[in-house]
């Protein structure tokens, strides 16, 4: 096999959960260019299913598959409906998530819950039901997406760093756990991207501390996270697992 047709994605099934928008919506879109076939997850239907449609236009595969990934029998019934429309899963991306900032001392029992379920609940759900699948074909990958503040900290970001926190060490007990089932499990952590969810640190103050933070002296385009995605999706990446992978312009190591 030559070097390139190890990133071939033909034929593989992947399910990107939040690929209504942003980095999600970049990822199904570009691994569906290199050849996936892609089944496109969120709570909005309309969204998901412009995703798809745009995916379809441009000669790909798609389907548009709604569901709550914080709810355990809507990620069971995705799983299921995935599973029977291919007949297989190959590979899953956890990003469905949210942001979030308050000061800790003003966090409320019901803001912490939130955002661990919509952070980190939801990834341990989506990763138990399609790992039933992998274990079960005895090979997958398992993609999930961290976040900076979920390795270094910020103040006023105490639940969402915890959550994706949390996300970091299930990649790395799951890639433990399932390795011999030859199933690789790792995690993309990006820094400060220019989405709507970093929109309020794209402007004054903020935007001026974390460019001042960033080797690059810049926010990452949604594109740039595309190669990797397609990497950890591909064989190219089979001796690969229970890795965090920086993609931040160098914000981690400031």
């Amino acid at each position: 096999m030559g070097v390139m047709e190890q990133f071939n994605l033909a034929q593989r099934v992947v399910i990107v959960t939040g690929g209504s928008k942003g980095l999600g919506r970049e990822m199904a879109l570009g691994l569906a260019e290199a050849g996936a076939r892609v089944a496109v997850v969120s709570r909005t239907r309309s969204l998901i299913e412009q995703t798809a449609a745009e995916i379809v236009g441009q000669g790909g595969e798609a389907i548009a598959v709604p569901a709550d990934m914080t709810r355990e029998e809507e990620v069971e019934s995705m799983t299921a409906e995935v599973a029977k429309a291919y007949g297989r899963i190959d590979v899953l991306f956890n990003n469905a998530g949210i942001g979030g900032s308050k000061r800790s001392v003003d966090l409320t029992v019901a803001d912490w819950e939130h955002l661990m379920n919509t952070n980190a609940r939801s990834v341990f759900l989506a990763c138990r039901a399609v790992g039933r699948v992998m274990i079960r074909q005895r090979q997958g990958k398992i993609i999930n997406i961290g976040s900076i503040l979920g390795h270094g900290a910020l103040p006023n970001s105490l639940h969402y760093g915890a959550s994706k926190a949390a996300v970091h060490h299930m990649t790395k007990t799951l890639a433990l756990e399932w390795a011999r089932f030859n199933i690789q499990v790792n995690c993309i952590v990006p820094g400060w991207f220019l989405t709507e969810m970093t929109k309020d640190q794209q402007e004054g103050e903020n935007e001026t501390f974390l460019l001042g933070k960033i080797p690059f002296r810049r926010f990452g385009r949604p594109n740039e996270i595309v190669g990797l995605a397609v990497y950890l999706a591909s064989g190219a990446s089979d001796y690969m697992t229970g890795q965090t992978l920086f993609l931040d312009g160098g914000y981690a190591i400031s």
